[in-house]
């Protein structure tokens, strides 16, 4: 059910956190800091072309009001003023919308009142910018990548659609040739479960040099030549609002990546015991980003876990763990999932490209470990 105060066209909005009111954010104790979280919370401030266009109120604001007579007693104000601003409210499954016939005006305050009670107020804050969703990172993140390189992460800012990904992406040669048949076109879409981290496969037919993929179109990356992988605006995010510019990662290709990666080699810098310093490991080559995070455990003497953060350092070629307690002296085993791969998928336990023909020489395992002290 819609009550319509005025006709308005059909658009597209941009859903941004706004700073709450002033009055809330010079709140500091426990409980004023709590409200301030709620507040923010519960409404919302939609945008169109940088113009405050709408509210978005949390039905949490509003659960003690009967749904039956909420679009009827809820009402929209200027700070003090008795007349009610003329707009649209349309109610939606965890919201109401709020359009005005006006846009808000910046810098104003806006009473949201239920039967003529406030129930709390909006500031419009002229500083604050709308948000449009974007990229934060792509994986691996290194400038020069192997030519069988297998997969890119991708990874935005907010909840994505899912679905039409390959539409939203291109791949580039020396800057002119935009190349065709190069991803796994993959239904589902590989996305972790928030739907903010995309994997992309580059396609392993294509990769793997005794198919037929290969034999007839090569691989996708060629050594020698430079890349780049585009992210095209208009990529909508699970709300509708559109990333508003393309996004470029540029990248040389190096030679084929044919081994498996040697954990035995890694160097791991311990800190001191009695302390919460972190754990450095190098490993002397780029790994695969989202592996190096859930691959890899430390654990004690007595086989209990170190609970603890991995974080990747520059170009997934070091590994930081970040202990959630001070480290005690004494023995320490990294424990390494046979899954964990470099940048061409070749993991601990073979090579990603391999002659099926030929035996494997070395047992293959599921955990590999590495020991360590600290002292």
């Amino acid at each position: 059910m819609v009550i319509r105060l005025k006709i308005f066209q059909k658009t597209s909005y941009a859903l941004v956190w706004l700073v709450f009111s002033f009055l809330y954010v010079s709140c500091r104790d426990d409980g004023g800091e709590a409200e301030r979280k709620r507040m923010f919370r519960e409404v919302l401030v939609v945008y169109k072309d940088t113009k405050p266009v709408a509210f978005n109120i949390s039905r949490e604001l509003l659960k003690n009001v009967p749904d039956d007579s909420l679009l009827l007693s809820l009402s929209i104000h200027l700070e003090g003023n008795s007349t009610r601003i003329l707009g649209e409210l349309t109610p939606e499954k965890d919201h109401l919308l709020f359009r005005p016939v006006l846009p808000f005006t910046e810098g104003l305050v806006y009473d949201i009142r239920v039967n003529g009670e406030l129930i709390t107020t909006k500031y419009i804050s002229p500083a604050d910018i709308p948000w449009q969703p974007g990229l934060r990172s792509v994986y691996p993140s290194a400038d020069t990548l192997p030519e069988n390189l297998l997969k890119f992460y991708i990874e935005f800012s907010d909840p994505m659609q899912a679905g039409h990904a390959l539409e939203q992406l291109a791949l580039v040669r020396n800057g002119k040739d935009t190349l065709s048949d190069v991803f796994l076109d993959l239904q589902p879409e590989l996305w972790n479960k928030e739907n903010t981290v995309l994997t992309v496969w580059l396609d392993p037919g294509r990769l793997k040099r005794d198919l037929q993929p290969n034999q007839k179109m090569g691989t996708p990356l060629q050594q020698g030549n430079w890349y780049q992988l585009v992210v095209r605006k208009g990529w909508r995010d699970a709300k509708g609002n559109p990333i508003a510019e393309n996004f470029e990662k540029k990248f040389l290709v190096g030679t084929r990546d044919s081994l498996i990666p040697d954990y035995q080699s890694w160097r791991v810098v311990s800190p001191a015991s009695r302390s919460r310093g972190h754990l450095v490991i190098d490993l002397f080559e780029p790994l695969d980003y989202l592996l190096l995070k859930n691959a890899i455990r430390v654990v004690d003497k007595d086989e209990n876990i170190v609970v603890g953060e991995f974080t990747p350092g520059k170009n997934e070629i070091t590994l930081l763990f970040y202990p959630d307690k001070d480290w005690k002296a004494g023995d320490y085993v990294l424990e390494i999932e046979s899954r964990l791969e470099d940048l061409a998928g070749n993991n601990l336990n073979r090579l990603f490209d391999r002659d099926i023909t030929k035996k494997e020489n070395a047992e293959s395992k599921e955990i590999y470990k590495k020991a360590f002290s600290i002292k």
